[in-house]
């Protein structure tokens, strides 16, 4: 059979329809798989590093304002939001551009929903939120009767598994724009913190899923950003099977706990870095020992020259080093720095003393790619003779555990 239209608009509008839905529900296998799966924690996730900003060539490391850089761009703020009950109330299709959810209600990025009026907060201690004395008994569900067979609470029949019937849902979705000055660069998404699992998409592709609901997630958006305006959306579960490894004193409260911003990298990049700045045997000399990822998103090998200054509270440099690094095509390298630093200023608690790095990255002709800067401290930390000392100091620890929020 043979379907005719009027005219060429028609047919371009039904391409685009399926072309969005294969977008939409590329993410859509079964939702367990996700957030009842132990062995699913995430997907398209990267992986961790050390928390630093990159400056352009034109920019200051040292200004540690990572905001005013231009391949950065903040998402907090307002965003639309529609919260459910149930994870089969949930919206499937919010996340195409061209979905209007102008009717949703509004809410700040980072926060909480409980906070912000949609659903409950609640403080629990042993007991697991999503399944205390005011849950229903249901095939999920049994009774827990204490020794003279008194009722005491609703406990999970399977662990692992989570109630259908109530596990509220929060969709997010708003739009931003991209520079056009990013084009030609690699571009992340970094999401604070999403509690507990949230889903990802961009311009209605699905980008990746994540579940640890404390720490920062970030995904590569280059394939899937585009200059000018770009859509994202976000899906976060309340509880996931890693709920069940949250049975402790704290607030159960849900959402985008943390920022939410983009940034963008060259094609040649500074992947990640690891500073370990202990003293010497006699607590006088630094020892700085640093390793250096840069990672090569281009097909062809690059060459490039990677250095180090290091500057004391005055902004004098104290110690430098360069070194020549070849990195092979849609590959990554790793380099090392050692140094010594006499009578180095140490860090403790009490007289917090600090240093800063700078990590250049510059190509083959010495024309700087990218930069970035962090604050080190040196200090030592050590058992000896069942004592905890720093510095060689004898240091004694007191405290309760208060789990709070701020």
């Amino acid at each position: 059979m043979k379907l005719k239209f009027k005219n060429s608009n028609t047919l371009l509008l039904i391409w685009v329809s399926i072309f969005l839905t294969g977008l939409v529900y590329s993410q859509e296998k079964d939702i367990s798989h996700y957030i009842e799966n132990e062995a699913v924690i995430s997907e398209n996730k990267l992986e961790a590093h050390a928390s630093f900003s990159t400056y352009a060539p034109n920019e200051d490391a040292l200004s540690f304002k990572p905001t005013d850089a231009n391949f950065y761009q903040s998402l907090d703020g307002d965003w639309k939001f529609k919260w459910v009950r149930s994870p089969k109330d949930r919206p499937t299709t919010f996340m195409n551009p061209l979905e209007n959810v102008g009717a949703w209600d509004t809410i700040k990025v980072p926060s909480n929903w409980e906070v912000e009026g949609f659903g409950i907060p609640i403080y629990a201690n042993h007991q697991y939120e999503f399944a205390d004395y005011k849950a229903p008994v249901t095939d999920e569900m049994e009774f827990v009767i204490d020794s003279s067979g008194s009722y005491v609470r609703t406990v999970p029949k399977y662990p692992g598994k989570l109630p259908s019937a109530y596990n509220p849902v929060g969709s997010y979705r708003r739009d931003f724009n991209i520079n056009s000055d990013w084009d030609g660069n690699e571009i992340f998404l970094h999401v604070g913190a999403m509690k507990s699992g949230g889903f990802v998409w961009l311009n209605g592709t699905y980008v990746g899923y994540s579940q640890g609901s404390k720490l920062p997630s970030e995904f590569n958006i280059t394939q899937f950003a585009k200059p000018g305006n770009n859509t994202i959306a976000i899906q976060i579960f309340r509880w996931t099977d890693g709920s069940y490894l949250e049975c402790q004193d704290f607030w159960r409260i849900s959402g985008i706990e943390r920022s939410v911003y983009v940034y963008a990298q060259p094609k040649l990049r500074i992947k990640d870095f690891e500073v370990v700045s202990n003293l010497d045997g006699a607590y006088n000399n630094g020892l700085l020992d640093l390793d250096v990822v840069i990672e090569n998103h281009l097909s062809k090998n690059r060459k490039s020259e990677v250095a180090f200054k290091l500057y004391d509270a005055n902004d004098r440099l104290i110690a430098s080093e360069s070194s020549a690094l070849a990195v092979l095509g849609n590959n990554e390298s790793q380099l090392n720095f050692q140094a010594t630093i006499k009578n180095a200023k140490q860090w403790s608690a009490e007289h917090p003393n600090l240093y800063t790095l700078v990590i250049e990255l510059k190509d083959k002709k010495g024309n700087m790619i990218e930069a970035t800067a962090s604050k080190i401290g040196f200090r030592s930390v050590e058992i000896k003779n069942g004592l905890l000392l720093v510095n060689g100091q004898r240091i004694t620890l007191k405290g309760v555990n208060a789990q709070e929020a701020d």
